[in-house]
C-alpha cells in the first residue's frame, strides 16, 4: 500500500495497486493520520474478503464452490451469499433480463428459500463480475460510516467511485468521464454522498460484456454511466444498460433509485 498524509489539508491518500483485479485509491480527510491508515487497512481487508466470497475464478472462493457443486445437487450457503444471489435475481427481473449474472441462463437457476439452497441446471453458473465492485463499495461505505468519516472519495479502477460528503473546497466531488477511445472529456459528474459507476468497451477490452439475450458480446463504443445512492444499484444499472435495447432503457431505469444516468454511443 502506498500512503501519504498531507497535514496542511488533512488529506490521507492510500493506493492499492491490485484489489479485485484493479487499482483502488482512497482519499480520506481527518486529523489523525494513524486512525485513517488503520481504516484503510480495514478497507483493504474487507475488499479482499469480498473477493474471496465472489470471485468465480478463485478455487478457494465460496462462489467457485457453489458453481462447482450446485450442478450436481442443491447447495446450501450462508446468509451473505444467499442475499447477494437473491439481489442479483431482483436486478435480473428489474432489467428485463439485461442484468444476468448467469450470462443468459437465469431461467436454469432454482432457488429454494425454505432451505436456502441453489441448484444450477443446464449451462447455468454465476459470474458476479458486473456486481462485485459495487458490493465491495457498499461494504466500504459501511466502514466509513462506522468511523464517522464525513469526507472521502474511493476510486475503484476509475469505473466505480464512492463519494462521501463533498470536496473540502466545493459543494461536491467533481468526477470527469473521459471517452476511452478519443480521450475527450464527455461529462463531469457532481457527486455528493453517492456512487458513480461507468461501464463500457475500450481499446484494450473491445468486447467484455455479454448480451444475455443473444449470448454475444456487446461491441462498439457504447459507454454507460449511472449515479445512485447505493453503489450496487449504480453498478448493476450500467451493466444492464450496456445490453439494453433503446426500447427497454426507460422501463429499466424507472425501477432503480438513481440520481442520473447517461448512455453514450
Amino acid at each position: 500500500m502506498y500512503k501519504n498524509y498531507y497535514p496542511s489539508s488533512q488529506l490521507f491518500h492510500a493506493s492499492f495497486p491490485l484489489l479485485m483485479g484493479t487499482r483502488l485509491d482512497a482519499l480520506l480527510f481527518g486529523e489523525n493520520p494513524a486512525a485513517l491508515e488503520a481504516l484503510c487497512r480495514r478497507v483493504e481487508t474487507e475488499i479482499r474478503r469480498v473477493e474471496r466470497l465472489l470471485n468465480r475464478f478463485d478455487r478457494e472462493s465460496v462462489l467457485y464452490g457453489v458453481n462447482r457443486d450446485a450442478v450436481v445437487y442443491p447447495v446450501g450457503m450462508a446468509e451473505e451469499l444467499w442475499t447477494v444471489l437473491r439481489e442479483c435475481q431482483r436486478y435480473y427481473e428489474w432489467t428485463e433480463g439485461c442484468f444476468d449474472v448467469t450470462r443468459g441462463c437465469f431461467g436454469e437457476v432454482e432457488f429454494d428459500g425454505t432451505n436456502r439452497t441453489v441448484f444450477l441446471k443446464g449451462r447455468a453458473s454465476f459470474d458476479l463480475g458486473g456486481y462485485g465492485k459495487g458490493y465491495a463499495l457498499r461494504q466500504v461505505r459501511r466502514l466509513l460510516e462506522e468511523e464517522a468519516v464525513t469526507r472521502a472519495l474511493i476510486n475503484f479502477g476509475d469505473s466505480s467511485i464512492l463519494a462521501v460528503g463533498t470536496h473540502p473546497h466545493g459543494d461536491c466531488w467533481p468526477v470527469g468521464i473521459d471517452h476511452p477511445y478519443t480521450g475527450e472529456r464527455m461529462e463531469v459528474m457532481h457527486l455528493r454522498d453517492c456512487s458513480l459507476s461507468v461501464s463500457g468497451n475500450k481499446p484494450t477490452q473491445p468486447a467484455h460484456i455479454v448480451d444475455p439475450e443473444t449470448g454475444a458480446y456487446v461491441t462498439g463504443r457504447k459507454i454507460t454511466a449511472a449515479v445512485a445512492e447505493d453503489p450496487v444499484d449504480a453498478e448493476a444499472l450500467t451493466t444492464a444498460l450496456m445490453a439494453a435495447t433503446p426500447g427497454k432503457v426507460d422501463n429499466i431505469v424507472k425501477r432503480f433509485r438513481i440520481i442520473e444516468y447517461k448512455v453514450y454511443e
